[in-house]
């Protein structure tokens, strides 16, 4: 086996194309996804243009782990957040994670995450939110380890092959809660 450097990096215009394809894959490897790649309409123009918006917001940023080894050079993981700008609730962003299922077990979610949170205490985002569902066992154990706690639970969420699935509502980083973001932000 090969050892994997990946760098870990904010979005940026020319990564337009690699971002439509690494969604596609992802958006086919697994259920716990909103939508699967037919319902994905990107054109590269559009994509560009949305990465061109996202470089001067303080509140909606798309962070990207890529792979780079003498085999390949591709994104495999990927993190954004998107939060409102209103003063009322621009300190709060949803955070949202994926990473391609070959690359599952290599601590590339917990990398991502730990750049967001980064990220949120350099720019004075003091709540992250995130949802999921409620029967994505992986994924509900990498939020807790960083302090994500469940506030609430959204029945009939998502539906999907004639069945109805609950997603929870889990924050992190609020003022006087424990986790990693309260650890990170010092």
């Amino acid at each position: 086996m090969f050892r994997m450097n990946y760098i870990i990096r904010e979005a940026d215009i020319e990564d337009a194309e690699n971002v439509i394809e690494y969604i596609k894959i992802v958006s086919d490897e697994t259920d716990f996804l909103i939508s699967d790649s037919s319902e994905r309409n990107f054109t590269v123009r559009k994509e560009k243009e949305f990465l061109q918006n996202i470089q001067s917001s303080i509140l909606e940023k798309m962070f990207l782990c890529e792979i780079k080894n003498k085999f390949e050079n591709k994104i495999v993981g990927m993190c954004s957040i998107e939060g409102i700008n209103k003063i009322r609730i621009k300190h709060r962003v949803d955070l949202a994670i994926t990473v391609l299922k070959n690359y599952w077990g290599n601590k590339i979610g917990e990398k991502l995450i730990d750049y967001a949170i980064d990220y949120c205490k350099s720019n004075s985002i003091k709540k992250i939110e995130l949802t999921v569902r409620i029967d994505n066992k992986r994924a509900l154990k990498l939020y807790k380890k960083f302090g994500f706690e469940i506030e609430g639970e959204i029945k009939n969420f998502i539906y999907l092959n004639g069945n109805y699935y609950n997603c929870y509502c889990m924050p992190s980083g609020e003022a006087g809660t424990h986790g990693r973001f309260e650890h990170v932000r010092g």
